[in-house]
């Protein structure tokens, strides 16, 4: 399981922003641009 630098793992946080969408707290487009960063930055941490 991919883990983010402060030990939250990845599948949690999207599981997160998830019920935000869901609750209609955050919209489709912030939901996919913060899956991707936080991917991005958990690739950008695993490569160091």
């Amino acid at each position: 399981m991919a883990k983010s630098s402060k030990g939250m793992p990845i599948e949690i946080g999207i599981k997160r922003l998830s019920l935000l969408k869901e609750k209609g707290l955050i919209t489709e487009e912030i939901f996919s641009d913060a899956e991707e960063l936080m991917i991005k930055s958990e690739m950008d941490i695993s490569s160091k």
